[in-house]
């Protein structure tokens, strides 16, 4: 999967990047340098190979890149960012994104439009121009897009699970069964009196419901190195595509990982024994993500 992010110099595109993807915190993206030109990142996702894609917005490589319509070829998800700090900037932001989007016209596909509002915070502004630079920004850029799907997110770094969970669904956007599946679990997680993370096998997290264990879609270091030596376990020792693992503390604590078809991980820590109502959730999300990890090997396959 091809994904561009496009917008003018400065309006956050390598910072949301890092803050999703890399692992890195709104504070520490204020040291980032501009993007040269543009910069392809690589990152698994349920098994796809993303391709993202982050295009310079300075004056002299929008040029550049524009005269080789080739770079935007096979995009199947185009990410617009405003800056919502700089109201100024709309203009010119409007105009670069129609000259893009005239590129798709001679394009063998036309990929799904995912527009952010960017800075969506009072960091540094002022509450009340922010509240009128979304509404005069809903306007300017409506027609833009007229002619393709295009779905509207306000967004900030300094709403890190929120903005995760927008770049989540939109990696999944085209997957309807993936997304009833990750809906499900979500119902299940409040319903299960234990703490509960989904992931793909790379520590991607998908669903959670403990507090500090991700950063952005990536899941802590440490749980992450327990996945893959016990994915490395079950590929090399049980010889199976899918296994379990269960580890008790002395003073009663469990942990028990639960790996699907070599590409979802449930993770589950309790203390002491659930209640029969979260017993049989359980059950119920277990064989849910059973379902799910085959869903997924046959949108592979296809």
């Amino acid at each position: 999967m091809k994904i561009s992010l496009v917008g003018l110099s400065g309006c956050g595109k390598t910072s949301l990047y890092s803050v999703v993807f890399a692992e890195k915190t709104p504070e520490e993206t204020k040291s980032l340098s501009p993007t040269i030109l543009f910069e392809t990142r690589r990152h698994p996702f349920l098994g796809l190979e993303i391709s993202l894609f982050d295009f310079g917005g300075q004056d002299q490589y929008i040029k550049e890149y524009l005269s080789k319509p080739k770079l935007f070829f096979g995009t199947d998800v185009l990410i617009p960012i405003v800056d919502l700090h700089d109201p100024n900037s709309f203009e010119k932001a409007k105009e670069y994104f129609e000259d893009i989007l005239k590129l798709y016209e001679t394009a063998p596909q036309k990929p799904r439009i995912y527009l952010l509002l960017h800075k969506y915070d009072s960091e540094d502004y002022q509450k009340e121009l922010l509240d009128t630079n979304v509404k005069r920004a809903k306007e300017y850029f409506a027609d833009v897009f007229k002619n393709y799907d295009t779905k509207i997110y306000l967004t900030s770094i300094y709403e890190q699970e929120k903005l995760t969970n927008i770049l989540r669904d939109i990696l999944i956007g085209s997957y309807e069964d993936i997304k009833e599946h990750i809906k499900k679990a979500e119902d299940h997680l409040k319903e299960i009196d234990a703490r509960l993370i989904i992931s793909d096998i790379s520590g991607n997290v998908l669903v959670h419901n403990v507090q500090g264990v991700s950063s952005g879609l990536s899941l802590r270091s440490d749980l992450r190195d327990y996945i893959n030596s016990c994915n490395i376990i079950r590929e090399n020792v049980f010889l199976t595509d899918s296994a379990s693992f269960k580890g008790t503390a002395e003073e009663g604590k469990e942990l028990e990982l639960h790996i699907f078809k070599f590409i979802l991980a449930v993770m589950l820590m309790k203390s002491g024994t659930l209640d029969e109502a979260s017993l049989e959730k359980l059950k119920i999300l277990l064989n849910d993500m059973n379902l799910f990890a085959d869903i997924i090997l046959k949108i592979h396959s296809d």
